[in-house]
């Protein structure tokens, strides 16, 4: 996934929240980010739209060109699936986002938090 911003942020620990990207109204995707501002932000990004749009989910497309993308914050247990996420992904100085859905095409090896 592409996202602006994030990776260019300076590194604070503990300073990131995680945030869900809701697409009309569905969880989808869990990321972090300093603040609500910075989470709205990356949510405008065109280049995330155009890869959301690209995806799809159980054969449906997981966005539209119209979707509304609201980001939220994580609740408790988006929170431990994102964090289980980024400790099986690979080191990487680039922003990670976790799918709190099925992507088509997209094997997974482990989901949830165990």
């Amino acid at each position: 996934m592409s996202a602006r911003g994030p990776s260019q942020r300076p590194k604070k620990i503990g300073s990131l929240r995680v945030f869900v990207l809701e697409v009309d109204r569905r969880p989808t995707l869990a990321f972090e980010a300093l603040d609500l501002a910075e989470a709205q932000d990356i949510c405008r990004d065109a280049d995330l739209r155009t890869d959301l749009i690209a995806l799809t989910s159980n054969g449906a497309p997981v966005c539209s060109p119209n979707s509304a993308l609201v980001p939220r914050l994580a609740a408790k247990e988006e929170i431990a699936a994102f964090q289980h996420a980024v400790g099986q992904a690979p080191a990487s100085d680039m922003p990670t986002m976790a799918f709190l859905i099925k992507i088509d095409g997209v094997v997974v090896v482990t989901v949830g938090p165990e």
